[in-house]
């Protein structure tokens, strides 16, 4: 299927199917796509985070990246439709803490652009994630359209956690989740 000039409206899953087009996947769009969370957190409070960097290093329950880190293998993709961050509320991640008078000011990049930049989130805001059913992450929808990770491309968020009231960067732990939908692009058969 060659590209398309799209006139309307972009569809999420357009932008996977583009990128797997131009790998030479045209069988992808029979393909049954999957939802996918990833996470990554830094358990020492900072003004400053990069996070999803050097999550290699890192275990099960600081982050659920494994062995590759911040890039996905050959065969897999990740259309990002939400992003949430969150407070660890100790050093070993496995609990968070409530984001009360917390904002999240963020940029998002992937291979060596950056896409989302200076992107603040609201503490306490879509709520998507819960840890116990009472403390809320900060959560941003992508509205539909989404941004896409691709194969073997390196990305991270650079993250400041903010004071709402007072909009100044404080030193705290944060988290951040990339909720979307996920693929693997089989180049060996058809799923």
């Amino acid at each position: 299927m060659p590209a398309r000039n799209v006139k309307g409206n972009v569809q999420a899953q357009d932008k996977i199917l583009y990128v797997a087009n131009k790998l030479g996947l045209s069988s992808l769009k029979y393909m049954q796509a999957t939802t996918r969370v990833i996470y990554d957190q830094s358990t020492t409070a900072a003004t400053q985070h990069t996070l999803f960097e050097g999550a290699a290093a890192r275990s099960f329950p600081l982050t659920n990246l494994g062995a590759n880190g911040n890039q996905f293998q050959v065969d897999e993709a990740l259309l990002v439709e939400k992003i949430a961050f969150f407070i660890p509320d100790a050093a070993d991640g496995e609990n968070f803490t409530t984001n009360a008078n917390r904002s999240y000011k963020f940029d998002l990049i992937i291979g060596n652009k950056t896409v989302m930049k200076d992107v603040v989130v609201e503490g306490g805001g879509q709520q998507a994630f819960y840890n116990d059913g009472s403390v809320a992450s900060a959560c941003l929808d992508l509205e539909g359209v989404g941004i896409l990770i691709p194969p073997q491309v390196e990305f991270k968020i650079e993250a400041k956690c903010m004071n709402t009231d007072i909009r100044t960067a404080i030193s705290e732990r944060v988290g951040c989740y990339l909720f979307g939908t996920g693929v693997l692009l089989n180049f060996n058969t058809s799923i």
